[in-house]
């Protein structure tokens, strides 16, 4: 029992010393989260011959229910769109370009897609997605100027169904005020 109460005591006295020699009134650093904005707010144009567009939807996707906010069509060819993200200097610097996407769960007899992601131009990512299959995208879009975002059927004898966004936004930095 007195081990037990000198072990105690040596604890709230190293608390205490803890305590005093801390810096007063000093915020430590924290991880802001990043805010977001839909991708479409952009300035976003057509660049391909299938079409897209904004439109909410709930649609299934590996068994799961999605509100899909944004679809692209590629047909038996291709759809693809570029977005302007940095359009005049002062404005939002974006961090991050986060997709969600998938193709629905009922259009099984589809072609497979691929959707391609270019930043400035370059070929970032690639991503292939079948009926009832859902896929990610993350990417660091500090420097990046345009995305351009494309599907394209794997089989141009077949028509592909459309590729389904439930995520399309891009982060950024709250803005601090000191």
């Amino acid at each position: 029992m007195q081990n037990k109460t000198k072990l105690i005591s040596k604890i709230i006295a190293s608390t205490l010393l803890f305590l005093a020699l801390a810096p007063q009134n000093r915020q430590f650093a924290q991880e802001s989260p990043l805010l977001s904005v839909f991708l479409l707010r952009m300035t976003c144009v057509d660049t391909g011959l299938g079409n897209w567009a904004r439109q909410t939807r709930d649609v299934s996707v590996g068994k799961a229910v999605y509100r899909s906010r944004l679809y692209m069509g590629p047909g038996d060819r291709s759809a693809s769109m570029t977005c302007k993200l940095q359009p005049n200097p002062g404005e939002v610097i974006f961090q991050t370009l986060q997709l969600d996407f998938g193709m629905r769960d009922n259009d099984r007899n589809s072609p497979a897609t691929v959707v391609n992601v270019y930043l400035d131009g370059v070929k970032a990512q690639t991503r292939t997605v079948s009926p009832g299959q859902q896929a990610s995208v993350s990417l660091d879009v500090t420097s990046t100027t345009n995305v351009s975002i494309e599907t394209i059927c794997t089989n141009q004898s077949r028509y592909c169904e459309r590729v389904y966004f439930w995520n399309a936004s891009l982060g950024y930095p709250p803005l601090v005020i000191e």
